[in-house]
């Protein structure tokens, strides 16, 4: 038996072999000592973990001690864990294939010797044991470029420029057809979280003298509403500060790629802000966003 594992700063993504994607918002609330009464929902789960009591999802944003994911460490086995087991609800048994933006052998062994093993989780006060086996690691972008390439999804007359528009950052590569990666670079900071903070540093959002959280921003972002709670609208500011930040983005990464550009024949845009971008590159030739880019990633893993 397989699972899959996308660990991202904004949502974090887990799929047994065969099933379906489940998507969880990555940020959590510990309620060790507090008496709270959770909504107990697949993508907002009550766990029970390593002596703590979380709330997952979009349920602890409501808790005043939520903390994101990357806040706490992303890579951090004992973060890392209830996101990955939340979701199963049979006892599992066998190997994880784990996304990671780079290859990185100092996190791949923590997680390994952190999670290889046997664990109890009560999720949704239900009790679990699971049992890893393995880990297998791979590198998030290509995968999802590599699996573009061979369902014809973009051209193969030529290379793909990928950029995958994350929630703390922004990774992206040039490959060839044939698999081979010419150029990989990241920008740390410089993806939803970024985005989310010039919101919050405007003069707009600034006049009403409120602290601010960039998770809700995000969370406002991604379901369009444009307004912070019930009463905090940014819409007004939005798509210019949206403008501002993508063309920066494109700018910064076109000057590093500019010796590679002349035979790439498809820019890629994936994760889970690629979506903010899609009305302004549909209609241009050469641009390729994935159906459901946030998923990009973990679709392509689950069948390559």
């Amino acid at each position: 038996m397989k699972l899959f594992a996308d660990i991202g700063n904004y949502s974090t993504i887990t799929a047994l072999e065969g099933g379906t994607p489940l998507m969880i918002r990555s940020v959590e609330a510990d309620v060790t000592v507090k008496s709270v009464t959770p909504k107990n929902t697949d993508d907002s789960p009550t766990v029970q973990c390593d002596s703590r009591k979380l709330i997952l999802g979009e349920y602890a944003t409501k808790q005043k001690n939520v903390q994101s994911i990357v806040e706490r460490g992303k890579h951090n086995p004992n973060v890392v864990k209830p996101y990955l087991l939340s979701g199963l609800r049979d006892v599992f048994n066998g190997s994880v294939h784990y996304l990671l933006p780079k290859r990185d052998r100092w996190v791949e062994d923590g997680l390994r010797s952190k999670l290889i093993g046997t664990h109890e989780i009560t999720v949704n006060g239900k009790f679990y044991k699971h049992t890893i086996t393995d880990i297998q690691f791979f590198l998030e972008s290509d995968v999802a470029v590599q699996h573009a390439f061979l369902t014809g999804a973009i051209s193969d007359d030529g290379d793909c420029l990928a950029v995958d528009i994350g929630g703390g950052t922004t990774n992206y590569l040039v490959m060839t057809s044939d698999n081979t990666v010419l150029h990989r670079n990241s920008i740390p900071d410089v993806g939803g979280i970024s985005l989310a903070n010039d919101i919050i540093n405007s003069d707009w959002m600034q006049s009403y003298n409120y602290a601010f959280n960039a998770s809700k921003v995000m969370d406002a972002i991604a379901d369009g509403s444009l307004t912070y709670g019930r009463r905090y609208d940014f819409s007004e500011v939005f798509k210019p500060l949206l403008d501002n930040w993508f063309n920066r983005l494109v700018d910064k990464i076109m000057m590093d790629c500019r010796d590679y550009m002349a035979d790439v024949a498809t820019v890629m845009f994936m994760g889970g802000n690629a979506e903010l971008i899609r009305a302004r590159v549909a209609s241009q030739d050469g641009y390729y966003i994935p159906k459901n880019p946030q998923m990009a990633n973990i679709t392509a893993l689950m069948n390559l």
